[in-house]
């Protein structure tokens, strides 16, 4: 999980189950997946399996769709979370005390499921404040 993908799901018109379709299709096994007003212009984020980052990017590409690859650190927080009360709390305040120093706000978060370890991944995705959209 030390990377994500973000895409818009619009080819015209917006349909997140057809971008789902093309990933299924070829195979990709989504280990997180998250985003806010899918099908209304903004991206959808996803984590495939490690080792289908390329597939993921290409089988998109193919398809029309103008995916991105995020990387962790640069442009997203991520944390391991033990399955107990206040560990997201704790992961979003981490991400909003580097946010400030960085003028950045949190866009949103992609909870991943529960690997073999126990650990939760979760991945805080922020911008810059004067890019973001902002709720009023």
């Amino acid at each position: 999980m030390h990377q994500q993908v973000r895409v818009v799901p619009a080819l015209s018109p917006p349909d997140l189950a057809a971008l789902l379709d093309v990933l299924y299709r070829a195979g990709v096994n989504l280990v997180a997946a998250g985003g806010g007003n899918i099908e209304l212009g903004e991206e959808f984020a996803f984590v495939p399996n490690d080792d289908q980052f390329d597939l993921a990017i290409d089988v998109l590409t193919r398809a029309e769709y103008q995916a991105r690859l995020l990387e962790k650190d640069k442009d997203f927080k991520l944390c391991w979370l033990d399955n107990e009360p206040g560990q997201l709390l704790a992961c979003v305040q981490d991400a909003t005390r580097e946010n400030l120093e960085r003028g950045r706000v949190v866009k949103d978060i992609l909870i991943g499921i529960e690997p073999e370890d126990g650990k939760i991944g979760v991945q805080v995705y922020s911008v810059d404040k004067d890019s973001g959209s902002m709720a009023s």
